[in-house]
């Protein structure tokens, strides 16, 4: 079926033409505009967006919403989705070039990835979680808009960056993080901002045949915690530990029972005190 398009008018005054949609007669996906979204505030005014769906292929497609906000400006925002054998993901954003309010540019960014990789020395895992935005106040300027055109995180006001790299190959297994925060600052309720890892690096080896039932695993860590000393009032440090344990499970129909022999060392390396 197809609806013609139409004019949209506030107060007697065209804003902007809504063009004509089209919906599908089947399950299957189909290129055109969606239905438009209309906001209303105290702040923006009256708020439309019109998105526009294009089916790229069975495992892709993307989503572009151009926007206008009465108070603030024009807004061009898109997401864009793959599906892949081997990896798969989102990437979102959002562009106001500039905010009559703020009197200055807006936007706001998201990135999800995920990938498996098989090589030579082991298998390899790639996961990316990106969320920034371009400044303190847009959490609360924006927090009323859909999420079709905004991040899913909109309302927090801790953003993660997390990237992470896994490795695997037998018994062995590494990982490689950094996980880096944007902590949207309110100077009425400030927060305290949790501890970036820059970088995380961690080894374990789990042998999976022992001899008399035994289980035994080695587990090595080393993080270094970084954040505003400033507001946190500690000190930043790397952390290092070592967990090597072995253990005999007793199993029986009614009962079980675990003995563990556990070595657990840490270390902690400061930087200079405040």
């Amino acid at each position: 079926g197809r609806a013609e398009g139409a004019v949209l008018e506030f107060k007697g005054v065209p804003i902007l033409p809504v063009p004509a949609m089209s919906f599908p007669l089947s399950e299957r996906r189909k290129s055109g505009w969606l239905p438009p979204t209309i906001g209303l505030d105290n702040k923006s005014g009256l708020d439309l967006s019109v998105p526009y769906y294009w089916n790229i292929a069975p495992n892709r497609d993307a989503t572009f919403t151009p926007a206008i906000m009465l108070r603030r400006g024009v807004e061009v925002g898109g997401e864009f989705r793959y599906l892949e054998p081997s990896y798969q993901g989102m990437v979102r954003a959002d562009v106001m070039p500039t905010d009559s309010l703020r009197e200055r540019m807006r936007w706001s960014v998201a990135l999800q990835h995920s990938a498996l990789v098989p090589s030579p020395i082991g298998g390899l895992g790639l996961n990316i979680n990106l969320n920034r935005v371009s400044d303190d106040n847009y959490w609360r300027d924006f927090a009323t808009r859909g999420t079709t055109s905004r991040l899913d995180t909109l309302t927090q006001r801790l953003l993660p960056g997390d990237a992470t790299l896994n490795w695997a190959s037998g018994d062995m297994s590494a990982q490689l993080r950094t996980l880096k925060w944007q902590t949207l600052q309110d100077p009425l309720a400030p927060i305290v901002p949790p501890y970036d890892r820059m970088p995380q690096l961690h080894w374990r080896y789990a042998p999976s045949v022992l001899p008399g039932g035994l289980d035994a695993s080695v587990d090595l860590d080393s993080t270094h915690f970084q954040a505003d000393r400033f507001r946190t009032g500690q000190p930043n440090a790397t952390r290092s530990y070592a967990v090597a344990q072995v253990s005999r499970p007793f199993l029986a129909p009614a009962r079980f029972t675990t003995p563990r022999l556990q070595l657990h060392a840490t270390q902690y390396q400061f930087d200079a005190p405040l």
